[in-house]
Protein backbone atom coordinates (compact mmCIF):
# COMPACT_ATOMS: atom_id res chain seq x y z
CA UNK A 1 0.00 0.00 0.00
CA UNK A 2 1.31 3.40 -0.95
CA UNK A 3 0.92 6.68 0.89
CA UNK A 4 2.71 9.26 -1.23
CA UNK A 5 2.84 12.73 0.28
CA UNK A 6 5.17 14.38 -2.25
CA UNK A 7 2.55 16.76 -3.65
CA UNK A 8 2.38 19.48 -1.02
CA UNK A 9 0.33 21.97 -2.94
CA UNK A 10 -3.41 21.45 -2.83
CA UNK A 11 -6.03 23.34 -4.77
CA UNK A 12 -8.26 24.06 -1.81
CA UNK A 13 -7.63 25.28 1.71
CA UNK A 14 -9.43 22.23 3.05
CA UNK A 15 -7.00 19.91 1.33
CA UNK A 16 -4.03 21.94 2.58
CA UNK A 17 -5.29 21.68 6.14
CA UNK A 18 -5.91 17.95 5.81
CA UNK A 19 -2.43 17.43 4.44
CA UNK A 20 -0.84 19.40 7.27
CA UNK A 21 -2.71 17.24 9.76
CA UNK A 22 -1.27 14.14 8.12
CA UNK A 23 2.20 15.66 8.30
CA UNK A 24 1.77 16.25 12.02
CA UNK A 25 0.68 12.70 12.65
CA UNK A 26 3.72 11.37 10.82
CA UNK A 27 6.11 13.72 12.61
CA UNK A 28 5.43 13.75 16.35
CA UNK A 29 8.17 16.31 16.81
CA UNK A 30 6.00 18.83 14.97
CA UNK A 31 3.59 19.23 17.88
CA UNK A 32 5.97 21.05 20.17
CA UNK A 33 9.28 22.66 19.40
CA UNK A 34 11.54 24.78 21.54
CA UNK A 35 12.68 27.90 19.72
CA UNK A 36 15.51 29.46 21.78
CA UNK A 37 16.01 32.27 19.26
CA UNK A 38 13.72 33.82 16.68
CA UNK A 39 14.93 34.55 13.14
CA UNK A 40 14.91 38.26 13.97
CA UNK A 41 17.08 37.74 17.04
CA UNK A 42 19.53 35.57 15.11
CA UNK A 43 19.80 38.05 12.24
CA UNK A 44 20.03 41.21 14.33
CA UNK A 45 22.68 39.71 16.59
CA UNK A 46 24.80 38.56 13.63
CA UNK A 47 24.44 41.84 11.74
CA UNK A 48 25.60 43.77 14.78
CA UNK A 49 28.44 41.38 15.66
CA UNK A 50 29.92 41.28 12.16
CA UNK A 51 28.85 44.81 11.04
CA UNK A 52 27.22 43.27 7.98
CA UNK A 53 26.08 45.41 5.07
CA UNK A 54 25.17 42.74 2.47
CA UNK A 55 23.26 39.47 2.80
CA UNK A 56 23.30 36.78 0.10
CA UNK A 57 20.77 33.97 0.40
CA UNK A 58 21.89 30.49 -0.68
CA UNK A 59 19.00 29.49 -2.92
CA UNK A 60 18.18 25.99 -4.17
CA UNK A 61 14.64 26.61 -5.36
CA UNK A 62 13.23 24.51 -2.52
CA UNK A 63 10.71 25.42 0.15
CA UNK A 64 13.14 26.40 2.91
CA UNK A 65 15.41 28.55 0.78
CA UNK A 66 12.37 30.25 -0.79
CA UNK A 67 11.06 31.08 2.67
CA UNK A 68 14.37 32.42 3.94
CA UNK A 69 14.95 34.45 0.74
CA UNK A 70 11.52 36.02 1.11
CA UNK A 71 12.15 36.69 4.80
CA UNK A 72 15.48 38.46 4.17
CA UNK A 73 14.22 40.40 1.12
CA UNK A 74 11.18 41.57 3.12
CA UNK A 75 12.77 42.35 6.48
CA UNK A 76 16.27 43.45 5.43
CA UNK A 77 15.74 44.99 1.97
CA UNK A 78 18.62 47.47 2.30
CA UNK A 79 21.06 44.64 3.00
CA UNK A 80 19.61 42.01 0.65
CA UNK A 81 22.21 41.39 -2.06
CA UNK A 82 20.23 38.73 -3.90
CA UNK A 83 20.27 34.94 -4.01
CA UNK A 84 23.10 32.59 -4.94
CA UNK A 85 22.33 29.43 -6.91
CA UNK A 86 25.05 26.83 -7.50
CA UNK A 87 25.08 24.67 -10.61
CA UNK A 88 26.49 21.44 -9.19
CA UNK A 89 26.85 19.68 -12.53
CA UNK A 90 24.07 17.16 -12.04
CA UNK A 91 20.79 18.82 -11.21
CA UNK A 92 17.35 19.03 -12.76
CA UNK A 93 17.07 21.44 -15.69
CA UNK A 94 13.55 22.31 -14.57
CA UNK A 95 14.98 23.48 -11.25
CA UNK A 96 17.43 25.84 -12.94
CA UNK A 97 14.65 27.20 -15.16
CA UNK A 98 12.40 27.68 -12.14
CA UNK A 99 15.11 29.53 -10.22
CA UNK A 100 15.69 31.97 -13.10
CA UNK A 101 12.00 32.60 -13.72
CA UNK A 102 11.09 32.87 -10.05
CA UNK A 103 13.87 35.32 -9.27
CA UNK A 104 12.64 37.52 -12.12
CA UNK A 105 9.11 37.34 -10.74
CA UNK A 106 10.20 38.17 -7.19
CA UNK A 107 12.69 40.81 -8.37
CA UNK A 108 15.55 39.05 -6.61
CA UNK A 109 19.02 39.54 -8.03
CA UNK A 110 20.37 36.13 -9.02
CA UNK A 111 24.00 35.10 -8.77
CA UNK A 112 25.16 31.84 -10.36
CA UNK A 113 28.16 29.89 -9.11
CA UNK A 114 29.60 26.64 -10.42
CA UNK A 115 31.23 23.68 -8.74
CA UNK A 116 34.97 23.76 -8.15
CA UNK A 117 36.66 24.64 -11.46
CA UNK A 118 39.79 22.70 -10.50
CA UNK A 119 37.85 19.46 -10.89
CA UNK A 120 34.77 18.85 -12.97
CA UNK A 121 31.86 16.75 -11.78
CA UNK A 122 33.12 13.92 -13.98
CA UNK A 123 36.67 14.24 -12.60
CA UNK A 124 35.42 13.71 -9.06
CA UNK A 125 33.26 10.78 -10.14
CA UNK A 126 36.15 8.98 -11.82
CA UNK A 127 38.39 9.60 -8.80
CA UNK A 128 35.97 8.89 -5.94
CA UNK A 129 32.84 7.28 -7.35
CA UNK A 130 29.29 8.34 -6.53
CA UNK A 131 28.56 10.19 -3.32
CA UNK A 132 27.56 8.14 -0.29
CA UNK A 133 26.72 9.14 3.29
CA UNK A 134 30.33 8.62 4.38
CA UNK A 135 31.72 10.69 1.46
CA UNK A 136 29.10 13.43 1.47
CA UNK A 137 31.40 15.96 3.13
CA UNK A 138 33.96 15.66 0.34
CA UNK A 139 31.32 15.98 -2.35
CA UNK A 140 29.78 18.96 -0.59
CA UNK A 141 33.14 20.70 -0.72
CA UNK A 142 33.64 20.10 -4.45
CA UNK A 143 30.09 20.83 -5.59
CA UNK A 144 29.08 23.76 -3.42
CA UNK A 145 31.20 25.01 -0.57
CA UNK A 146 34.31 25.92 -2.54
CA UNK A 147 32.33 28.08 -4.96
CA UNK A 148 30.58 29.82 -2.05
CA UNK A 149 33.87 30.42 -0.32
CA UNK A 150 35.43 31.97 -3.44
CA UNK A 151 32.31 34.08 -4.01
CA UNK A 152 32.39 35.38 -0.43
CA UNK A 153 36.15 35.83 -0.19
CA UNK A 154 36.21 37.91 -3.36
CA UNK A 155 33.62 40.30 -1.96
CA UNK A 156 35.33 40.53 1.39
CA UNK A 157 38.57 41.51 -0.34
CA UNK A 158 36.69 44.37 -1.99
CA UNK A 159 35.67 45.64 1.41
CA UNK A 160 32.14 44.32 1.38
CA UNK A 161 30.95 43.13 4.80
CA UNK A 162 28.83 40.22 3.65
CA UNK A 163 27.36 36.99 4.91
CA UNK A 164 25.58 34.01 3.40
CA UNK A 165 22.07 33.21 4.61
CA UNK A 166 21.14 29.52 4.64
CA UNK A 167 17.78 27.81 5.03
CA UNK A 168 19.29 25.00 7.10
CA UNK A 169 17.12 23.81 9.99
CA UNK A 170 17.70 21.33 12.79
CA UNK A 171 14.57 19.43 11.80
CA UNK A 172 15.03 19.62 8.06
CA UNK A 173 15.79 15.94 7.59
CA UNK A 174 16.31 12.78 9.58
CA UNK A 175 20.00 12.80 8.80
CA UNK A 176 20.40 16.40 9.90
CA UNK A 177 18.61 15.92 13.22
CA UNK A 178 21.47 13.67 14.31
CA UNK A 179 24.30 15.54 12.58
CA UNK A 180 25.05 18.09 15.29
CA UNK A 181 27.95 19.58 13.35
CA UNK A 182 25.39 20.85 10.84
CA UNK A 183 23.18 22.53 13.38
CA UNK A 184 25.20 23.39 16.47
CA UNK A 185 24.79 27.16 16.24
CA UNK A 186 22.78 29.60 14.10
CA UNK A 187 25.96 31.35 12.95
CA UNK A 188 29.14 29.78 11.58
CA UNK A 189 32.20 31.31 9.99
CA UNK A 190 34.83 29.68 7.81
CA UNK A 191 37.82 31.92 7.65
CA UNK A 192 36.22 35.34 7.31
CA UNK A 193 33.12 34.07 5.48
CA UNK A 194 30.03 34.12 7.69
CA UNK A 195 27.04 31.77 7.33
CA UNK A 196 23.77 32.56 9.13
CA UNK A 197 20.84 30.18 9.63
CA UNK A 198 17.88 32.32 10.77
CA UNK A 199 15.37 29.44 10.53
CA UNK A 200 17.58 26.97 12.39
CA UNK A 201 15.00 26.45 15.13
CA UNK A 202 11.91 26.36 12.91
CA UNK A 203 10.14 23.09 12.16
CA UNK A 204 8.55 21.95 8.92
CA UNK A 205 5.03 22.89 9.95
CA UNK A 206 6.09 26.47 10.67
CA UNK A 207 7.87 26.75 7.33
CA UNK A 208 4.87 25.44 5.38
CA UNK A 209 2.65 27.93 7.19
CA UNK A 210 5.03 30.74 6.18
CA UNK A 211 5.19 29.37 2.63
CA UNK A 212 1.42 29.39 2.16
CA UNK A 213 0.85 32.60 4.09
CA UNK A 214 3.07 34.51 1.68
CA UNK A 215 1.87 32.64 -1.41
CA UNK A 216 5.35 31.40 -2.32
CA UNK A 217 5.86 28.96 -5.18
CA UNK A 218 7.83 25.78 -5.72
CA UNK A 219 9.14 24.10 -8.82
CA UNK A 220 7.68 21.16 -10.69
CA UNK A 221 10.60 19.10 -9.45
CA UNK A 222 9.67 19.78 -5.83
CA UNK A 223 6.19 18.48 -6.60
CA UNK A 224 7.42 14.98 -7.37
CA UNK A 225 10.76 14.73 -5.57
CA UNK A 226 9.95 16.64 -2.36
CA UNK A 227 13.18 18.62 -2.60
CA UNK A 228 14.63 21.13 -5.01
CA UNK A 229 16.56 18.74 -7.28
CA UNK A 230 19.44 21.18 -7.73
CA UNK A 231 21.85 18.40 -6.80
CA UNK A 232 21.43 14.72 -7.64
CA UNK A 233 24.66 13.55 -6.01
CA UNK A 234 22.75 10.62 -4.47
CA UNK A 235 24.50 10.66 -1.10
CA UNK A 236 21.30 10.11 0.87
CA UNK A 237 19.16 8.67 -1.92
CA UNK A 238 16.26 6.38 -1.13
CA UNK A 239 14.92 3.43 -3.08
CA UNK A 240 12.18 5.40 -4.81
CA UNK A 241 14.42 8.30 -5.94
CA UNK A 242 15.70 6.62 -9.09
CA UNK A 243 12.22 5.54 -10.12
CA UNK A 244 10.94 9.08 -9.69
CA UNK A 245 13.91 10.53 -11.58
CA UNK A 246 13.40 8.11 -14.44
CA UNK A 247 9.71 8.95 -14.65
CA UNK A 248 9.93 12.73 -14.32
CA UNK A 249 13.49 13.61 -15.37
CA UNK A 250 14.62 11.00 -17.92
CA UNK A 251 17.58 13.11 -19.07
CA UNK A 252 19.09 13.03 -15.58
CA UNK A 253 18.40 9.30 -15.34
CA UNK A 254 20.25 8.70 -18.63
CA UNK A 255 23.11 10.90 -17.41
CA UNK A 256 23.39 8.83 -14.24
CA UNK A 257 23.52 5.66 -16.34
CA UNK A 258 26.23 7.17 -18.53
CA UNK A 259 28.40 8.13 -15.56
CA UNK A 260 27.97 4.70 -13.97
CA UNK A 261 29.43 3.14 -17.11
CA UNK A 262 32.25 5.69 -17.22
CA UNK A 263 33.25 4.80 -13.65
CA UNK A 264 33.26 1.08 -14.51
CA UNK A 265 35.49 1.75 -17.51
CA UNK A 266 37.80 4.53 -16.36
CA UNK A 267 37.37 4.99 -12.62
CA UNK A 268 40.00 4.44 -9.96
CA UNK A 269 39.80 1.38 -7.72
CA UNK A 270 38.21 3.58 -5.07
CA UNK A 271 35.65 4.94 -7.53
CA UNK A 272 34.67 1.47 -8.66
CA UNK A 273 33.63 0.63 -5.10
CA UNK A 274 31.00 3.37 -5.48
CA UNK A 275 30.16 2.89 -9.14
CA UNK A 276 26.40 2.77 -8.58
CA UNK A 277 24.40 5.93 -7.90
CA UNK A 278 22.56 6.18 -4.62
CA UNK A 279 25.05 5.56 -1.83
CA UNK A 280 23.35 3.09 0.50
CA UNK A 281 20.34 2.47 -1.77
CA UNK A 282 20.20 -1.15 -2.91
CA UNK A 283 18.51 -0.36 -6.21
CA UNK A 284 20.47 0.54 -9.34
CA UNK A 285 19.56 2.06 -12.69
CA UNK A 286 19.60 -1.46 -14.11
CA UNK A 287 17.09 -2.56 -11.47
CA UNK A 288 14.87 0.39 -12.31
CA UNK A 289 14.92 -0.41 -16.00
CA UNK A 290 13.71 -3.91 -15.17
CA UNK A 291 10.78 -2.67 -13.10
CA UNK A 292 7.45 -1.74 -14.56
CA UNK A 293 5.92 0.39 -11.80
CA UNK A 294 6.46 2.00 -8.43
CA UNK A 295 4.54 -0.87 -6.83
CA UNK A 296 7.56 -3.12 -7.28
CA UNK A 297 9.34 -1.09 -4.59
CA UNK A 298 6.89 -2.12 -1.90
CA UNK A 299 7.19 -5.16 0.26
CA UNK A 300 3.75 -6.41 1.16
CA UNK A 301 1.99 -3.71 3.15
CA UNK A 302 5.08 -1.54 3.60
CA UNK A 303 4.28 2.17 3.51
CA UNK A 304 6.66 4.50 1.73
CA UNK A 305 6.47 8.09 2.93
CA UNK A 306 7.98 10.33 0.31
CA UNK A 307 7.53 13.23 2.72
CA UNK A 308 10.47 11.89 4.75
CA UNK A 309 13.26 14.04 3.38
CA UNK A 310 16.39 12.10 4.26
CA UNK A 311 18.71 14.36 2.34
CA UNK A 312 17.38 17.77 3.30
CA UNK A 313 16.85 20.55 0.82
CA UNK A 314 19.43 23.02 2.13
CA UNK A 315 22.63 21.08 1.86
CA UNK A 316 25.38 23.00 3.63
CA UNK A 317 28.90 22.86 4.95
CA UNK A 318 30.23 20.95 7.92
CA UNK A 319 32.65 22.09 10.57
CA UNK A 320 36.23 22.03 9.42
CA UNK A 321 35.25 22.03 5.74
Amino acid sequence: MWECFSNYERKTDARKMAYRSIQKMNDPNSFEWNEPQTPEQIMDEAIKKYSLDTLYVLFSGGKDSSCVAHYIATNYPDKFGGVVFTNTGLGAQDTRKFVIEYCKKMDWKLWFTWSDKRKTFKDVLLERGWAAPQTHRTWMGYLKFHSWYYFGSDRLKRGEKMAFISGVRKKESRARQYAKKYTKTPVDHYGKVVFIKPFLFKNGEQLWNYFYEHDLKKSKVYEWLNRSGECHCGAHAQAWDLQLIKQYDPLTFETIQYYEKQIELYGTDVAKKYHKWGGHSKLTTEDINNQSSLDTFTDGDQVIKVSDDYCGESCTMEEGQ
